[in-house]
């Protein structure tokens, strides 16, 4: 019973791992840089997702994991989403690296920058690798759910279990039209 709860389980963490981390991403990028540049300007804004990042980070990381068991887990599309996974993990880590590099180019005291130029190239790699990342995590999710019964296992459980009943059930014997629960030997 248990071997049979674990993958749903993981399934059901890797798409709430994806829900926290992608969503999250989404939500910050969309809604809450936009409202903060507009309150606070773009500088002040920079240095508020500066200590913002790391947490998005650790969460893709935590996803990253949940998605390699989730993919270990289940046969479909097995090896792509392993290496959708794998991609995603590598690339957080990367992301991961880079935050310091850029936190040496910032004064938060005086929020000002020492390098913009190099500031800049580090800051356009960080979005686009942010950005790809999304895009990856969307294919992985994509080739996560099933689109039908025959690709759920507990379905195919279900389905393999009707086939024994019904086995069973013809080894019985040929059954009349009017009591489908009673063999025509039964009733003569």
């Amino acid at each position: 019973m248990l071997a049979q709860i674990f993958p749903v389980v993981v399934r059901y963490l890797a798409m709430v791992s994806f829900a926290f981390w992608q969503g999250g991403f989404v939500f910050y990028a969309g809604v809450v840089v936009p409202l903060g540049t507009a309150m606070w300007g773009d500088r002040t804004q920079g240095f508020l997702t500066r200590q913002v990042t790391p947490w998005m980070n650790v969460a893709g990381l935590v996803a990253c994991g949940v998605f390699l068991l989730d993919s270990l887990l289940w046969r479909r599309f097995r090896r792509l989403r392993l290496g959708l996974a794998l991609v995603l993990g590598a690339g957080v880590l990367y992301l991961i690296w880079l935050h310091p590099h850029l936190n040496t180019l910032m004064v938060p005291e005086t929020e000002t920058i020492l390098d913009r130029r190099a500031f800049r190239m580090l800051h356009k790699i960080y979005l686009w690798l942010c950005t790809v990342l999304w895009m990856v995590s969307l294919v992985w999710l994509g080739l996560s759910i099933p689109v039908s019964e025959k690709q759920c296992p507990e379905a195919k459980e279900n389905s393999v279990g009707s086939e024994r009943k019904r086995d069973q059930e013809n080894a019985k014997g040929p059954q009349k039209l009017g009591n489908p629960n009673t063999s025509a030997a039964q009733e003569a």
